[in-house]
């Protein structure tokens, strides 16, 4: 026997025509090693191996020049460093999943048709099911030692596969272009292999816009890309597209009735159950609220992305006619470019912040304990709170999320991905109080000694800081590039305080007002009781309430971040002994295990904790938010985002997210992600470098990805005769074809004809088969008289939003909002003559 190849995972057999490939991951790394010791391994390396078929039997039809030049063109599909797969535990759903392995959704499963040989055979778990997308994790402490884990997981849909400008909107599967599901996932290190840990885990969506829309490109390719919209149907999909989302993420009712009886509910939770939810009804997928932030520009400069939000909501006043008048189904025009150009990025992301407010405790969490099975083998009543997670352990949830935010732009690339990123900072804050970590600073002293010890342990040969990257060149040029010597200089001298001669004035005898450098705020020192505190004390003649301190210009401050109290010396000291214990150990720069788990500090924990209120960063600026959290923290929690929008961005337009240079907002003058990321400079060169490819290698990419999926086989292989062929990509509990009252458009039976598969049918496939072009035209009209109803509940009519309406609306509201667009609104009142002519750049 001769071993023509060795590697560490087997990921598909094909068999085309005379040959049979075989796909293997010759290297792969690990990503992230769950709870309980499950890796998830990222496929670093990988190789095709051509086998010929001696005895092909029925399937043996030779293959043609065109058809071997195709097969060539398969190996070219982009597995390396884009790919991971776990091999004990389902990482297809939401963690934690108690699905088994062999059991995924095969929506996120991108090697079904290479897997459907082992399937056949009964050997299941021989092939991983591989993840497209990102897997990112960082080992971190807290200020008190205790070591977790940050984790990212971003899966990719392959239910609308394609490239920028092939797969956009709604295909017949009822799935929009660039569909992924991000999750970020806390926990702590447990003292022991035994021992329990805590967790968190929070999910949230971003995608294309959910209709049937796609683009038209003029010239070649190299002229203007014009919006298509078709009539009178372009909402066909949709709400089975919403109703999926419901149905993958209603909470389990089982252990929703428990946390009801053991009073772990949330307050939140109980509050939407027994207040604003919606009528009860036999379906309780029904009843899971799912929010659309959009992203879309909403004035007239950009006419073409308006139109493409006005039918957006159109779409959801369809879906929500279907579903029921209390469908909780909502719509938050959030003009991402727009608000930047007009409130600066620091406003822009507070105001983000305030719509999130109301949104992220609704939807609330996940959360629970990770407990070994042997300790509770005796059946108990709190055991209904409780579910599987391997045969060693099980889940004990505390909270369950129950809701969905999803993020939109016109294709789900670079604003999707700097809104979901400060999304997720306020999540993390919450992640963090809820498994018992202290991520967060209660004063600027603990601050600046978090930061002195964090900056000594990047030096000290012994800290590694060493991580499992999936795009570890994309890593390498953002530090190179953030790396200079001035930046080298601000960290050398770590953060330093100036003393202020006018905030000394009237200061009682022994206090000092100081400057913190990194926020731009002022706090003051008690050289008495050696504490400090944000709120300036009383005045040295008075005995009043102190004032409270000058806050710095910007617009992002806010007055909550100062911390309210009539007693400044209950506010100057609000942690005691265990602070000062902190003080000690973070100063050292050696806090251990041994001391993260002394009595005192682990009482001071637990006390803090229970006092900090839920989500308690909502509605802070982001400066405040900057000096609250540490900057480790924030920095890997950015790092993370920055690879995940470069790696979605590269597999949908083979080029790097732009825009991304404000994941840096947060990070101090000292860090290296402070001036990461692409600005202003960059996206012009990312700009002709898409359209490029758009030209000349998304045809091909196309091509390559469908013939990976297994798509459209008879149509790229005529004369072969495929002994695994999967009927549709999608078969999956939560996605049942619902009935719809439109139909589908008349093009899917030509197309069948045609030999192109209806289940993976998009608007994109029927122009280039309908023999004629698409013309440009509105939303359909059914249904408007009740428009203005359902525009209450869809959307907030607040500064800095406008809600889906018809164009007249829009122009009204544009000419009396107290938003300025981006230009005088004189000459909008033509703007609908230009509605056949929607384009963009």
């Amino acid at each position: 026997m001769q071993i023509i190849e060795r590697g560490c995972a087997l990921l598909g057999y094909a068999p085309i025509g005379h040959l049979a490939f075989v796909v293997l991951a010759t290297r792969v790394r690990p990503a992230a090693i769950l709870p309980g010791g499950h890796m998830v391994r990222l496929v670093a390396e990988s190789r095709w191996l051509q086998i010929p078929l001696q005895e092909p039997g029925e399937h043996s039809g030779r293959l043609t020049p065109e058809e071997l030049e195709k097969v060539e063109m398969m190996h070219k599909y982009v597995l390396s460093n884009a790919h991971f797969y776990c091999e004990t535990a389902d990482i297809s759903r939401p963690f934690p999943s108690s699905r088994p392995v062999d059991q995924p959704s095969w929506e996120f499963v991108w090697n079904r048709w290479l897997s459907a040989p082992f399937r056949s055979v009964d050997l299941p778990t021989h092939c991983p099911h591989l993840m497209q997308g990102v897997a990112e994790s960082r080992s971190l402490e807290d200020c008190m030692g205790q070591k977790y884990t940050l984790a990212l997981l971003a899966r990719r849909s392959c239910l609308h596969p394609g490239m920028r400008y092939i797969a956009r909107g709604l295909n017949s599967l009822g799935s929009p272009g660039n569909e992924i599901e991000c999750e970020q996932i806390v926990w702590t290190q447990p003292a022991s292999l035994e021992s329990p840990l805590r967790w968190s885990s929070y999910v949230w969506r971003r995608g294309t816009v959910p209709i049937w829309w796609g683009v038209e490109l003029k010239s070649g390719g190299v002229g203007e890309a014009t919006i298509v919209i078709p009539s009178p149907t372009p909402y066909q999909g949709t709400r089975r597209y919403f109703r999926r989302l419901q149905k993958r993420y209603t909470p389990d009712p089982v252990i929703k009735a428990a946390l009801e009886q053991t009073g772990e509910q949330s307050a939140e939770q109980r509050q939407q159950q027994n207040g604003d939810s919606p009528p009860q009804s036999s379906d309780a997928s029904l009843q899971l609220p799912v929010t659309c932030i959009n992203l879309l520009r909403c004035n007239m400069q950009r006419q073409d992305e308006l139109m493409l939000s006005e039918a957006f909501h159109e779409g959801a006043r369809h879906t929500r006619r279907q579903l029921g008048s209390g469908a909780p189904l909502q719509i938050i025009n959030f003009d991402w470019h727009g608000m930047i150009k007009d409130l600066k990025e620091k406003e822009t992301v507070r105001c983000l912040w305030e719509h999130l407010q109301g949104l992220l405790p609704r939807s609330d969490l996940s959360s629970g304990t990770m407990e070994p099975v042997a300790q509770h083998s005796n059946a108990e009543p709190s055991d209904r709170c409780c579910t599987a997670w391997d045969a060693k352990w099980r889940m004990r949830w505390h909270s369950q999320q129950h809701g969905l935010e999803r993020y939109n732009c016109a294709d789900s690339l670079d604003r999707t991905n700097a809104a979901s990123y400060f999304g997720a900072v306020q999540v993390l804050a919450e992640q963090a109080r809820r498994v018992g970590i202290t991520i967060e600073a209660e004063n600027a002293q603990e601050q600046s000694a978090a930061r002195a010890a964090v900056s000594k342990k990047k030096k000290d040969p012994g800290y590694s800081m060493e991580i499992s990257s999936i795009h570890r060149r994309v890593k390498e040029m953002m530090r190179s590039r953030a790396t200079t010597p001035e930046t080298e200089a601000v960290a050398s001298k770590g953060p330093v305080y100036q003393p202020l001669q006018d905030a000394e004035s009237d200061l009682p005898p022994g206090w000092e007002a100081r400057l913190d450098e990194s926020s731009g705020r002022t706090f003051y020192m008690d050289h008495n009781s050696k504490q400090t505190t944000w709120v300036r004390p009383a005045s040295a003649g008075g005995g009043g309430q102190a004032a409270p301190p000058p806050q710095p210009s910007s617009r992002s401050s806010s007055p909550q971040a100062a911390p309210q109290s009539h007693n400044s010396s209950e506010q100057a000291s609000p942690s005691g002994r265990g602070s000062e214990i902190r003080m000690q150990m973070l100063s050292r720069g050696d806090v251990s295990d041994s001391e993260a788990s002394d009595t005192e500090t682990q009482a001071h924990r637990t006390s803090a904790q229970q006092q900090k209120v839920g989500w308690g960063l909502l509605g802070l600026g982001v400066d405040d938010v900057r000096v609250r959290l540490l900057p480790d923290v924030v920095a890997e929690q950015a790092e993370m985002f920055l690879i995940n929008g470069d790696m979605q961005s590269n597999l949908y337009t083979s080029s790097r997210a732009m825009h991304s240079a404000i994941l840096g907002l947060l990070q101090n003058e000292a860090s290296s992600m402070s001036k990461a990321g692409i600005g202003k400079l960059q996206n012009l060169s990312l700009t002709v470098q898409r359209r490029w490819n758009n030209v000349l290698a998304d045809g091909t990419r196309q091509l390559i990805i469908e013939m990976f999926l297994g798509l459209r086989l008879s149509q790229h292989f005529p004369s072969v005769k495929f002994p695994f062929v999967e009927a549709t990509p999608l078969q999956d509990e939560t996605d049942t074809e619902e009935e719809e009252d439109t139909p589908m458009p008349k093009q899917h039976a030509a197309l069948k004809q045609q030999g192109v598969s209806p289940e993976v049918v998009s608007q994109q496939v029927l122009m280039q088969h309908a023999g004629q072009e698409f013309k440009p035209e509105a939303a359909a009209s059914a249904g408007r008289a009740d428009a203005a109803a359902d525009d209450a509940a869809l959307a907030d009519n607040v500064p800095g939003q406008l809600p889906g309406r018809q164009i007249d609306d829009y122009l009204s509201m544009l000419s009396d909002s107290n938003v300025a667009p981006d230009d005088d609104v004189t000459g909008l009142s033509d703007a609908k003559t230009s509605m056949q002519s929607i384009s963009l750049i």
